[in-house]
């Protein structure tokens, strides 16, 4: 007898959507209980394979389908069936974030279809979340992807590339992944369920990244005029230049002293020209900031704060 459980008692229906489920970040490790996959840089998305069509559905619940044309090709999948991955987009062989984005900004009919073309997109999957209209959301990891592999042998097709794993190999993959300059890893336990939309430690991502020293320009504050992200600059060839917010790895202990340290510190205006909007402060405070890359326009990716520096 099957352990499945359908999704709801109108069996030839899908849900609407599914919020994905997200991974906490962590340092990287080795465990013979947990699946290391890539972690592809890219746009995550949800493909949803209706009894009459397919739906391509982002973490927000965008429809990402008009965007990426080439990707109607996944309507091979069987009904009844929706998967969990990630749309990418490469450049010299690599995920490019740049490239994707610039897929997902397109809106005129002309340029979607010259990207679509020039910069043509794949969906890596790496997980299967309901299959012949039956949930399998609450089986392990280990039996999903085992499923999710047979899928992919039936319906093969060259926009869907299936996202292989190691277990036990954690150290060595992120390793790999840093080397050929790859986003980073995700560790999956193989035991763990799928918990839509949330955060827990079943799923952890360990990303590359660069640590600098940046002067804090000013900060966004919340409903109660706590830091909700700082406002940060650092220099590049010589000059001090802003390089985006960061809000990511601020503690609570962390903003109250922000905010009392930076309340004697108002300006009217930034220090340096920048398009954000924000509360200023002269300089003299400074921290430190990893990020994954800089964007075409100078602005630090995926920004994580580390600490406060105390002079």
């Amino acid at each position: 007898m099957s352990n499945r459980k359908p999704v709801d008692d109108r069996s030839a229906e899908l849900p609407s959507f599914i919020p994905p489920m997200l991974a906490r970040l962590g340092d990287a490790f080795d465990s013979d209980k947990h699946l290391f996959e890539w972690k592809w840089d890219g746009f995550r998305a949800l493909i949803f394979r209706d009894g009459d069509g397919l739906r391509v559905r982002s973490r927000r619940d965008n429809d990402l389908a008009p965007r990426f044309p080439e990707l109607a090709s996944l309507a091979a999948l069987p009904p009844g069936t929706v998967v969990d991955g990630e749309i990418v987009v490469l450049e010299d062989g690599r995920p490019s974030f740049e490239r994707v984005l610039q897929r997902e900004r397109s809106r005129s009919p002309e340029r979607i279809g010259e990207m679509s073309r020039v910069s043509p997109a794949f969906f890596v999957v790496f997980d299967l979340l309901i299959e012949d209209f039956t949930s399998l959301m609450d089986r392990p990891l280990v039996e999903r992807r085992a499923a999710l592999e047979a899928l992919q042998s039936r319906c093969a097709d060259a926009k869907m590339v299936y996202s292989e794993g190691v277990v036990g190999a954690g150290l060595k993959l992120f390793e790999e992944a840093v080397a050929r300059e790859f986003e980073g890893v995700v560790a999956k336990r193989l035991n763990s369920v799928y918990l839509p939309g949330q955060r827990t430690d079943a799923w952890t991502k360990f990303k590359k990244g660069t640590t600098i020293l940046c002067v804090i320009l000013g900060y966004l504050p919340d409903e109660q005029g706590d830091v909700r992200s700082l406002i940060v600059g650092t220099d590049i060839g010589g000059t001090l230049t802003c390089v985006g917010r960061v809000g990511s790895g601020l503690t609570e202990q962390t903003r109250r002293l922000l905010r009392k340290m930076l309340s004697t510190r108002h300006r009217e205006t930034p220090i340096v020209p920048t398009d954000l909007d924000g509360v200023w402060v002269e300089p003299g405070v400074f921290c430190k900031v990893s990020y994954v890359e800089k964007t075409g326009a100078g602005m630090l990716r995926a920004p994580v704060f580390r600490e406060l520096v105390v002079e």
